[in-house]
């Protein structure tokens, strides 16, 4: 069954408000950096104090607009500081990201660039928008004139032998590859012509 227009607004309206409360906590956290407390949850993959004061403001609001309860269609997936090792650092590239599953389909979603007052919006049906503003992806075709987003490969067993060699195909034939270290971000930047294309 569809999920209403008017629904979805409010699940974007919703998401937004809580990705606000969650980049408070982040802001607050990065003007102490020195008192974090950071955890290791897999080798190059951390969690902050930061991440669990955020997540806790997103979960608490999501609850208080009744947008969360056991047993439903609805799945929230909420990432607090996609890009923390960024944010450990002072590297102002990361984001708070939410996003909404009805059945196992994606329906709405949040991103939040918490340096850069960036609100990224999509809602099933009615494309994505930066800060209000209609967005569409890059009209180039040409890969030598694209600027390619990427992720290094990080975990522990990655390929990274393959994604070298991928790397030397795209660097060799497109206009130039980055890395700034938040995938959500990548991929607002795809939604939006920043980058023509992102690989991981």
């Amino acid at each position: 069954m569809p999920t209403p227009t008017s629904s979805l607004n409010a699940f974007v309206a919703t998401a937004t408000k809580a990705a606000r409360l969650a980049a408070r906590e982040i802001t607050r956290a990065a003007q102490d950096r020195d008192q974090l407390e950071i955890t290791d949850k897999a080798r190059n993959d951390f969690v902050t104090s930061a991440d669990k004061a955020a997540e806790a403001a997103i979960v608490r609001e999501l609850m208080e607009a009744g947008r969360l309860g056991p047993k439903s269609d609805f799945l929230w997936i909420i990432d607090p500081i996609d890009g923390t090792t960024n944010f450990i650092h002072g590297l102002p590239q990361y984001a708070v990201s939410i996003a909404l599953t009805y059945c196992g389909e994606p329906i709405a979603a949040v991103v939040y660039d918490v340096a850069k007052n960036e609100l990224f919006t999509a809602a099933k049906g009615q494309g994505a928008k930066l800060d209000s503003r209609r967005i569409r992806v890059s009209e180039n075709d040409e890969m030598r004139r694209s600027l390619i987003g990427t992720g290094f490969p990080f975990r522990p067993g990655a390929d990274i032998d393959g994604y070298l060699k991928g790397f030397k195909n795209v660097a060799e034939r497109s206009a130039g590859i980055r890395r700034p270290g938040s995938a959500a971000l990548d991929l607002c930047w795809v939604a939006c012509g920043r980058y023509d294309g992102f690989w991981e």
